[in-house]
């Protein structure tokens, strides 16, 4: 496209950052970019607390990003069905295991993570969810997976990290 005197830039240059939102994996997530940005920051944090207060911003920032949304609610136990806006696949799956940690099944939730990280190697939320809601499965369950997750969220997947608590506010 040829530039014309007096047009502004903006377009160009919203055309090299074209392309879906991403989390912290580089994976496309359905989400705009703000909320994508807040739950990278929610993949990372070390601090449960910061875990919580991020994911409620992902949502200030998409009110329909259904992993947001998902994640969200296994931690404060106001669950939701979401509304299906043409998830990616790992989304789902990743939607699933939460929810199914979240309504109790926590062998259920540990299986389907199990298959979940054989498929995109690291879900860092999708697991410290999972291991919030163990307390029916045998102690060595999770940690049999974590053993075998990559390095790339160490701190933030250690198994000395306290559950994530819904008792924080914005």
């Amino acid at each position: 496209m040829e530039h014309t005197r007096g047009q502004p830039l903006t377009h160009l240059v919203d055309q090299t950052r074209a392309g879906p939102a991403r989390e912290d994996h580089g994976r496309a997530v359905t989400a705009n970019r703000q909320a994508a940005a807040w739950y990278r920051e929610a993949q990372r944090a070390v601090d449960p607390q910061r875990v919580i207060v991020a994911l409620r911003l992902a949502v200030a920032a998409d009110p329909v990003f259904e992993l947001a949304l998902a994640d969200l609610g296994a931690i404060t136990g106001t669950l939701t069905l979401g509304l299906r806006r043409g998830q990616m696949n790992w989304e789902r799956h990743h939607i699933e295991v939460v929810h199914v940690a979240a309504t109790g099944n926590a062998i259920r939730a540990a299986d389907l993570l199990r298959e979940h990280l054989a498929c995109v190697g690291c879900d860092p939320l999708a697991y410290r969810i999972a291991a919030q809601f163990r307390q029916a499965v045998p102690a060595d369950d999770l940690d049999d997976i974590a053993d075998q997750l990559p390095g790339c969220h160490a701190l933030t997947l250690s198994r000395a990290h306290p559950p994530i608590s819904p008792g924080i506010g914005l």
